[in-house]
């Protein structure tokens, strides 16, 4: 017998996901400055090309896992409208970036390229070439392949153990307009 899933709306996923992408973890932050010193470039523009990285990874997961369905676009609406706040907020063309980066990723996979280290090192190249300045692409091809791998895996699993239920009018209660 299937054991019952967690049930969660499009607004609590959404703001779950965000929050995974935006927030890195604790021993993140201390890796990336050990690294960033490693390789001789600031810290905050490798946790930039992370956030990027983990956005498509989110991106990628549900398309995968929920295919064209309703849930899949009420997800990825909020998650658009939560994009949409922090450029608002942030600036510095942020809402820009993310869709060039996610065009980027998005025609490394759809590539017909065949790569002996897999989806993985297709998406960790991508990323090298992201980050800006004369750095070790290797060792950045390596971290953005396995922060990929790592983050999407955990992205799908979710997905598997969670029933998304949508709620008719949460967009009025939220203080959306519906688009």
């Amino acid at each position: 017998m299937e054991a019952r899933k967690e049930e969660a709306s499009p607004v609590e996923l959404s703001a779950l996901l965000m929050d995974a992408v935006c927030t890195p973890a604790e021993r993140e932050q201390a890796a990336l400055g050990e690294l960033a010193g490693h390789l001789g470039m600031e810290r905050n523009i490798l946790q930039s090309e992370l956030m990027f990285l983990r956005a498509f990874a989110v991106d990628f997961a549900i398309a995968l896992t929920l295919g064209q369905s309703p849930e899949q676009q009420a997800v990825l609406a909020r998650i658009n409208r939560h994009w949409e706040r922090l450029d608002r907020e942030v600036g510095a063309d942020l809402l820009e970036d993310l869709q060039d980066r996610l065009a980027l990723y998005g025609e490394a996979v759809g590539s017909e390229v065949s790569d002996s280290t897999g989806l993985s090192g297709l998406v960790g190249r991508v990323f090298a070439q992201c980050v800006p300045g004369k750095h070790q692409g290797e060792d950045l091809s390596l971290l953005g392949g396995s922060m990929f791998a790592a983050f999407f895996a955990e992205i799908v699993n979710l997905f598997d153990e969670v029933e998304i239920v949508l709620i008719p009018g949460e967009d009025e209660e939220e203080g959306f307009a519906a688009n």
